[in-house]
């Protein structure tokens, strides 16, 4: 593969790398059939109509027929397991039909299905017509299910199937010419990326719904699989790449979020297209039939058009309150009521990790118009110790409150360690003087003040000290606050707010992966006692990860967002989620919510 997103995992912030693009335009995505269907199928016929098919009752195959998408025709029973199976009732255990995908190959319509508890077989219609009579051409394979056609362009047909097995077909279309051999997936062979899932366990590109499809000389195999992203039952539509039908295949990347299985194809006017249901609780279109616009981008690399939210939720909608270029953003309130927005700044080089050593901060009256305060700290310029230290020293995720009369500045450095500044004047925009370093090692570092004035420094996965009053260091050695499971947090960004007379320890965790597939969340625990003890850690706000939550002026808790994985809503802009919080059985329970 040529293409460096195929071969090389880029950091998941990059736009040209992202599952999901952002457009200020874009729309939810809707069902296009107001019934239950799992693992949706649309193919275009010959006669510029569209069928579709799914899984329904387990016992009949129902077909629809659209002109565009938009209108579709009731549903007509082509098969009836009942009235026209054969070897399938005598299948041990067959337990129903399940995920029938409908295809228009060799000038016939087939259909593809398999039986739940394992084994796949093959329909054709006699006539022209989708509507059949459609002939039983038998059991095709033992194992498997979640059949499928692919027609090569040499006019050669193959059975899909299962994890991505493939086996060329019989010139008729009757059976299996060869043994069925799986499409393996390239592992990661990426240094500090040994916990993706395909680097130590998957040679494969899901675990079922199979799919082929060809374009511009490359064979593209989607499988679906669960990857447990931002704490979901979601099961995610993956796919791979190769040269050759039977591989070797690339790695694995996610191509559509909470897609399942899917079916791709084109319409008339050459418009590429996956039909799938919605799998998991994130999904707009959960259990039912849509269709999606897909985009190839690169050579070997597809995903969603940009065009449309594909999440449920306080966070799918979610848009930028600026356009501004930053990574864990932080607000605090000063003593007017002003609103003041810090984090990682890419200046000078346009790059977070190349020397950017400035530090930014920005004013708004009612979180949407943002206004640049100043550059208030520049390494360059003003650090001291900093510069003894690192060559090329990064300035990453500052951290600003007003304690004591005055502004502090927390900030961590590329490589570890953190360090304070502090206003002289008593405003934002400075001038400020080092307070020195605070911590040898670790990054991400946040203070808070408790009711009864005492401030901490809290910092990494959770770890927390309380400051001297004239907050020139610790007042007592560090401690790390941990769940009562025994778990952390999450892995970075701590912080911690107190809402309704409860201590909430805030942090960053990657699930489903660490910067490859994954999801860069907020995680949260609860606790009547600023040490603890904490409740087991919960999701707060998905794709948030290293966000900070923050009380408005009308009393509502929200948090700061910027997008760091390939499917959140935007990234590396600063946003800001809107939080619910009520009580459950559990505790406390924060969720996003929409204005």
């Amino acid at each position: 593969m040529k293409n460096d997103f195929i071969k090389q995992p880029p950091h998941p912030e990059t736009e040209w790398s992202a599952c999901t693009g952002y457009s200020e335009s874009a729309l939810p995505i809707e069902r296009i059939l107001d019934v239950s269907l799992s693992d949706a199928s649309i193919c275009k016929g010959p006669d510029y109509m569209y069928y579709l098919t799914g899984t329904t009752d387990g016992s009949n195959i129902q077909v629809w027929t659209s002109p565009d998408f938009k209108s579709w025709s009731e549903p007509n029973t082509v098969w009836s397991l009942e009235k026209d199976g054969t070897w399938q009732k005598a299948s041990e255990g067959s337990n129903g039909i399940c995920s029938p995908e409908i295809h228009y190959v060799k000038g016939a319509f087939w259909i593809t299905y398999g039986l739940k508890e394992g084994g796949t077989g093959l329909l054709r219609s006699l006539s022209a017509s989708v509507q059949g009579p459609f002939r039983d051409m038998g059991k095709i394979t033992d194992d498997g299910q979640d059949a499928s056609l692919f027609e090569d362009e040499d006019g050669a047909v193959y059975w899909v199937y299962g994890n991505g097995n493939i086996a060329r077909m019989t010139e008729d279309l009757t059976g299996l010419v060869e043994s069925p051999r799986m499409a393996e997936v390239q592992p990661w062979k990426v240094a500090g990326r040994e916990d993706h899932p395909s680097f130590s366990q998957h040679v494969q590109v899901g675990t079922y719904g199979a799919f082929l499809y060809k374009r511009d000389g490359y064979y593209y195999m989607f499988c679906a699989d669960a990857l447990a992203r931002m704490g979901s039952d979601a099961v995610d539509t993956f796919v791979a790449v190769s040269e050759s039908i039977y591989g070797p295949y690339s790695r694995r990347y996610l191509a559509l979020p909470h897609g399942g299985q899917i079916s791709i194809f084109t319409d008339i006017d050459n418009q590429l297209y996956a039909s799938f249901s919605g799998c998991g609780s994130y999904s707009l279109v959960e259990h039912y039939p849509s269709l999606l616009p897909m985009c190839v981008v690169n050579p070997g690399f597809i995903r969603p058009s940009e065009d449309v939210l594909l999440e449920k939720g306080g966070v799918g909608t979610l848009k930028p309150i600026a356009d501004f270029p930053i990574r864990d953003p932080h607000i605090s309130t000063g003593p007017d009521g002003t609103y003041y927005l810090t984090g990682t700044s890419d200046k000078p080089h346009h790059n977070f990790w190349d020397r950017n050593n400035q530090l930014h901060v920005w004013r708004s009256q009612d979180l949407k118009e943002w206004h640049h305060v100043a550059k208030v700290w520049d390494l360059f310029e003003n650090g001291t110790w900093e510069n003894n230290i690192y060559e090329n020293p990064c300035l990453w995720a500052p951290e600003m409150i007003f304690v004591y009369d005055t502004f502090w500045i927390t900030y961590s450095l590329q490589g570890g360690g953190t360090g304070m500044i502090k206003s002289i004047t008593g405003q934002a925009e400075g001038p400020y003087i080092d307070m020195g370093r605070m911590t040898n090692t670790d990054i991400d570092s946040s203070l808070f003040q408790d009711e009864d004035g005492q401030v901490y420094f809290i910092w990494q996965d959770g770890k927390i000290a309380r400051m001297k009053t004239n907050m020139t260091g610790f007042a007592e050695d560090p401690r790390k606050l941990i769940c009562s499971d025994g778990q952390r947090v999450g892995y970075e960004g701590a912080f911690i707010v107190k809402y309704k007379s409860k201590y909430i320890l805030g942090a960053a965790e990657w699930n489903g992966d660490k910067r490859v597939d994954g999801t860069y969340d907020l995680m949260y625990a609860v606790a009547d006692e600023l040490y603890g003890p904490y409740t087991p850690r919960r999701l707060a706000v998905p794709h948030g990860g290293h966000g900070t939550m923050f009380i408005a002026h009308d009393g509502r808790l929200m948090s700061t967002f910027f997008g760091n994985d390939r499917t959140a809503p935007f990234r590396t802009r600063p946003g800001i989620v809107l939080l619910g919080v009520a009580e459950d059985e559990e505790g406390l329970c924060i969720v996003p919510c929409s204005e």
